[in-house]
């Protein structure tokens, strides 16, 4: 079986750690729902999440796919070594997002250290692992514990500030959405009620630094615009805008002509905001040189997505750890079949449908 789904690396997996290109291993978790793959050597990304009956990957791929990791350090400036290292799927952003800036005395990259740096394998079963890193730009040790419990992955997530100093970051999760799961028509839906336009580069269709009701938006023609349905691959649209005023973290996307779904949920009190991200085959130049059909919805504790420097001068805040603070955090991901339009997601993967009493867990529409 193929764990990746990309159609680039046609590899079937025997071992739960296995070389997928020169210098990346991969670690895959499989029960009888979903199977799971991480990058150990590569940000503990999330690269492939695949439901098991149908063979779908729900995760976007990068249109150059997982290259080797002596690749990645080919550019001069960080967001180069991101790009070349980014091969679609989910990454942990900390302590930046966004643009390269100076934060006491250290650069912190684009996207932040985490997302670069290898990991540890600290503990390994059939339904789950724990992995771990430090990072260099800050002084955090970094866990993540993965368990995988039906179609529901969860994740407990816990950063140490191992100073004694205090220190604010930005933290941020990067799951992208692709095809063949991603298509026309997918729905989406979130606990949110507002959306503000980034005030630099919004995209095609919204005015800068606008602010909107959540789903339907004015675009920049006066038009009604509802970015709750996916655009096909042949109706351009970039789109980077922020979701605020969450009632409760948690969104989903909903493939109806599939009858499949993926629905994240996360504490609001750590992320705050999500930041939505849309590239509809639209932008010009790298690096996407209109090759990618890709959304993402991204739990976010700082706006916008200019790095933290920036976020600080726009008066935003990160999430601030005392010293020798550790906190921790749990995001669940699942996915259901279902063509129902979801309404929320609660604790354990139990997803919540508009005109259904499925309870989330695979089983077939009615």
């Amino acid at each position: 079986m193929d764990y990746w789904g990309s159609g680039r690396e046609e590899l079937t997996v025997t071992e739960p750690l296995t070389e997928i290109v020169a210098g990346v291993r991969a670690l895959v978790l499989r029960n009888d729902h979903l199977a799971m793959s991480l990058l150990v050597d590569k940000g503990c990304d999330i690269y492939s999440l695949i439901d098991v009956a149908s063979g779908v990957d729900v995760l976007f791929k990068s249109p150059w796919g997982l290259r080797p990791a002596a690749a990645w350090t080919q550019g001069q400036r960080s967001i180069d070594r991101f790009i070349a290292a980014y091969p679609g799927g989910w990454q942990l952003l900390l302590p930046n997002g966004g643009d390269e800036c100076s934060v006491d005395g250290a650069i912190w990259p684009y996207h932040g250290e985490a997302a670069m740096m290898p990991w540890s394998i600290v503990s390994l079963d059939a339904q789950g692992a724990t992995l771990e890193t430090r990072l260099v730009s800050v002084p955090f040790h970094i866990r993540r514990e993965f368990h995988l419990d039906g179609p529901t992955v969860r994740l407990r997530e816990s950063v140490t500030n191992e100073s004694a100093d205090e220190i604010e970051v930005m933290w941020s999760h990067h799951p992208a959405f692709g095809a063949p799961f991603l298509e026309a028509r997918c729905v989406f839906t979130a606990g949110s009620t507002t959306l503000l336009a980034d005030d630099l580069a919004p995209g095609t269709h919204l005015k800068a630094g606008s602010r909107h009701s959540w789903p339907v938006v004015r675009d920049t023609r006066g038009e009604s615009l509802d970015l709750s349905v996916m655009p096909g691959p042949d109706d351009p649209r970039a789109v980077l805008a922020y979701l605020e005023e969450f009632e409760t973290g948690f969104f989903s996307i909903t493939n109806p002509r599939l009858g499949l779904g993926v629905a994240l949920r996360w504490p609001i009190e750590t992320f705050p905001k999500a930041w939505l991200w849309q590239e509809v085959h639209a932008s010009t130049g790298w690096p996407w040189y209109r090759r990618a059909y890709v959304a993402a919805i991204e739990p976010a504790s700082t706006i916008p997505g200019q790095g933290f420097e920036s976020a600080r001068r726009k008066g935003q805040s990160g999430v601030r750890f005392a010293a020798n603070e550790t906190k921790e955090i749990v995001i669940e991901a699942t996915l259901f079949t279902s063509r129902a339009a979801v309404v929320g997601m609660d604790e354990g993967g139990s997803v919540r449908f508009a005109k259904s009493q499925h309870d989330g867990r695979h089983q077939p529409d009615s």
